[in-house]
């Protein structure tokens, strides 16, 4: 089964909490296809869709979401990709289209994975990920990469993790438990103007070209411990 866990480290210890469709808000074309599956974007031209958590979370404490992702079966002709965002305000979505619902979106950090070759935006012509602040797209000022990345428009549902160390200001993300892409940010100052609690959400959009991008989820969870949190970013459970 697919799943998000949203891992935080909080007093209390508790597993297995049931995620709820009340627990998100949905935009755009998203909407649920079964207990545990959003679709965001249909196969077709200018679609755009977005779910959101509706409780914030606090970028001065230690996190790390996690979630399946599944950006659809068209590798050659399939567009955008999806963008995993922070952001200071809830329910608040960008530009569509190469934008995938990110761009303009400030205060905010994006955390992309980009299925389609946009030149001017100086993108690989891998599918790639990076890491990006105040909904900026274009790869000129990214806080890190563009990264080539295997393609991910294979069918496939794809184990993402997003970590959040404030201690080392580290934001680091894992693919499938692999760790693709770091960097040092002070989110709470450079970012968010020293507002500690921030929204995070999903969005993805398609222009000319299309997939299908789906987010999953299963059940949220607090992990007390560092030992216990990298197991489960390790697939150990």
């Amino acid at each position: 089964m697919i799943r998000l866990l949203l891992l935080l480290c909080l007093p209390l210890f508790t597993w297995g909490q049931r995620a709820e469709i009340t627990d998100f808000d949905l935009a755009g074309d998203t909407y649920q296809t079964d207990d545990n599956c959003f679709r965001l974007t249909e196969e077709r031209n200018y679609s755009t869709g977005s779910i959101w958590y509706k409780s914030p979370i606090d970028v001065t404490k230690p996190f790390s979401i996690e979630l399946s992702v599944l950006l659809g079966c068209q590798d050659d002709s399939g567009a955008d990709g999806m963008v995993f965002v922070f952001t200071g305000g809830r329910y608040r979505v960008g530009y569509t289209g190469e934008g995938i619902g990110f761009a303009g979106l400030r205060p905010s950090v994006g955390i992309e994975i980009d299925t389609w070759l946009n030149e001017h935006l100086n993108d690989p012509i891998e599918d790639h990920i990076a890491i990006m602040a105040n909904g900026r797209v274009g790869h000129y000022n990214d806080l890190a990469g563009p990264l080539a990345i295997p393609n991910i428009e294979d069918c496939k549902q794809h184990h993402l993790a997003v970590r959040w160390n404030p201690e080392t200001q580290n934001l680091a993300v894992a693919i499938d438990y692999e760790e693709v892409i770091s960097t040092q940010v002070d989110l709470l100052n450079d970012i968010f103007g020293g507002r500690p609690m921030v929204y995070w959400g999903v969005t993805a959009a398609t222009g000319r070209y299309h997939n299908y991008h789906e987010v999953c989820f299963d059940r949220l969870s607090w992990i007390p411990t560092s030992n216990d949190r990298d197991d489960i970013l390790r697939g150990q459970e």
